[in-house]
């Protein structure tokens, strides 16, 4: 406007009469929306913290409405060095004893070593077996050495858990396999077997491995050639049961023969050693690491000396010999065998550490063996299953505290502060809310309600009280004595459709569902805000349209007086120049 108004008429500051006509006829509407604008947001900004405290409730909420927190079981161990527990929720309370005698391990062996890692070996196969898993290894000249074989049973070996290494000592270098599966009956066996197709400067036959175990029994002064009289051994190894009948009169040499004869089909033998305490059978197997005998006599004249002598010794075990350093010879670093443990007095064996059959419903963790001497003085180690009040108790206090922040802030929404004389009080964003009253009155509704006609009917019974200031606050002796006295009515109180947090939980919803009560009052708040848009653009439109009219009116009137100001000029100098005229003089 500045250079348009006001030009040649003489009237000063048109603009600023214009600017100030245009603000007087904003101002009103401009405060109107103003005021509205700063109302609707402070609400919609106390509705979003109503619901992030309903939403922490409804998380508590539900947290403590799930069936599983009062069905879980705990399982505690008093010595979790040697054993760990869990229970699931089928897991019946009660307090079981417990000894570990033996871990499950996992089979570890050295295969028979050769001169050097560069050793190369006559073409062929390799039958790798684990148990009931097994996997071959081809033999070629592009895998003929000690590290293309380890590669290839790293390669072919994983889905059956078996890997290579190569490992030197001073008898040469040599392939150590190892095996994942635990339990009786996997040790690791390699049966090798070459097709001529190719030669090395070693037999791959030399890589062939049969796991073995040995026990010795007693030494018999009298040597080999003492006789025995009538009598059977029974001989257990693995799933083998053999049982052998010695005539009377049989030497130590007979009883060996007559146990290879009857069980070398079955992998068991008999071999006799001789040292300076006398003569003494060796027994042998390659069905595991289990081998154990009895011997029981039936009498007889003719030999000297009782079968029953041939009773292994109190804590005779059949051991396994390791690779040999020296002369290169295979052997067993660690066998295959099962846990063994005792509940209640109840002998349990597992291929795994974990057990999970020797108590419905409970994982047993086997983490040591017990010494020899603790099972021999019956120390046990207890683990006991009871139902899980920790997790209630913690859940519980979780929904006290949501529900209090959720009173704090309804408070703080609703307050009125008075700021002193003279002075406007200051209000929540939310006071005389409706939304928030029925929202506080029903949930204390809720709370107040007696539920049933027995076992736990009030929230008072559980310790948990409404204090002045409308929150909660648990009397944790109170609860607790409850749980212990009647832990399923605490649940059938508190979780359930019908249970006192599923009907909360069901209240809340009304609130915080899609399409509910506080969705449908924060979408009209932001309706507002967008009409409140809206209604800024027609004002600005209908002001320039006023402050346009304003421009042409004064606009005009300029030009007017403009005009009439010349025309005053001109008849002005007209008169002057009549004759008599005289013009009067300024003083």
């Amino acid at each position: 406007m500045a250079g348009i108004l006001g030009v040649g008429s003489g009237i000063t500051d048109i603009d600023s009469i214009v600017t100030a006509l245009v603000a007087a006829e904003k101002a009103p509407k401009s405060q109107q929306l103003d005021r509205l604008e700063t109302k609707t947001t402070s609400r919609f900004s106390a509705l979003g913290s109503l619901k992030g405290s309903l939403s922490s409730l409804q998380t508590a909420i539900q947290s403590l409405n799930k069936a599983s927190v009062f069905e879980s079981r705990t399982a505690t161990s008093t010595n979790t060095s040697v054993i760990t527990a869990k229970a699931g929720t089928s897991a019946i309370a009660g307090k079981y004893s417990m000894q570990v005698q033996q871990l499950a391990t996992s089979s570890k062996v050295g295969l028979q070593s050769v001169a050097s890692s560069s050793t190369t070996f006559n073409s062929g196969k390799l039958t790798i077996s684990a148990g009931s898993s097994s996997f071959d290894v081809n033999v070629t000249d592009d895998n003929n050495t000690l590290a293309g074989l380890r590669d290839s049973i790293n390669s072919a070996g994983k889905s059956a858990g078996v890997s290579a290494t190569i490992v030197s000592d001073s008898s040469g270098s040599r392939l150590v396999l190892s095996s994942s599966k635990t339990g009786e009956g996997n040790d690791i066996k390699v049966v090798a077997t070459e097709d001529g197709v190719t030669s090395g400067t070693a037999a791959l036959t030399t890589q062939s491995f049969q796991p073995s175990v040995s026990l010795q029994l007693p030494a018999i002064a009298g040597g080999a050639t003492t006789t025995f009289q009538a009598g059977d051994l029974s001989i257990n190894a693995g799933d083998v049961n053999l049982n052998v009948s010695i005539p009377d009169g049989f030497t130590l040499e007979d009883v060996r023969d007559m146990i290879n004869i009857n069980g070398n089909s079955q992998g068991i033998s008999a071999a006799i050693q001789t040292d300076s305490s006398g003569a003494r059978l060796v027994l042998s197997s390659t069905n595991g690491s289990s081998l154990t005998t009895s011997v029981t006599s039936s009498g007889g004249s003719v030999g000297s000396t009782a079968l029953t002598a041939l009773n292994p010794a109190t804590g005779a075990v059949a051991t396994s010999s390791g690779p040999n350093s020296t002369s290169g010879a295979a052997g067993v670093i660690s066998q295959a065998k099962s846990a063994v443990l005792f509940v209640d007095g109840l002998k349990v064996v597992s291929d795994s550490n974990s057990v999970t059959t020797a108590i419905d419903g409970v994982t047993l963790n086997l983490v040591s063996a017990q010494s020899e001497s603790d099972i021999l003085a019956g120390k046990t180690v207890d683990i006991t299953v009871g139902v899980d009040k920790a997790t209630v108790k913690t859940n519980l206090q979780k929904f006290v505290d949501a529900y209090n922040s959720l009173m704090t802030t309804v408070g703080q929404l609703t307050a009125v502060v008075p700021m002193g004389e003279d002075e406007a009080p200051v209000a929540g964003a939310l006071v005389g809310d409706a939304t928030t009253r029925g929202l506080v009155s029903g949930l204390r509704s809720e709370l107040v309600k007696m539920a049933g006609s027995g076992g736990i009917q009030a929230l008072a019974q559980l310790g948990i009280t409404t204090q002045k200031d409308g929150t909660l606050k648990i009397d944790d002796t109170t609860f607790s004595a409850a749980l212990d006295s009647d832990f399923d009515k605490v649940a059938e109180y508190l979780a359930g459709d019908n249970g006192l947090m599923g009907r909360l939980e069901a209240n809340v919803n009304n609130y915080l569902k899609s399409d509910g009560i506080l969705d449908q009052r924060t979408k009209a708040l932001q309706s507002t805000l967008t009409n409140i848009d809206d209604q800024r653009e027609a004002l600005d439109l209908r002001i320039a349209k006023v402050q346009e009219r304003l421009v042409a009116q004064y606009t005009a009137m300029d030009q007017l007086v403009s005009t009439l100001q010349r025309t005053s000029e001109s008849l002005t100098n007209q008169l002057a120049s009549l004759p008599g005229f005289v013009k009067k003089s300024s003083s």
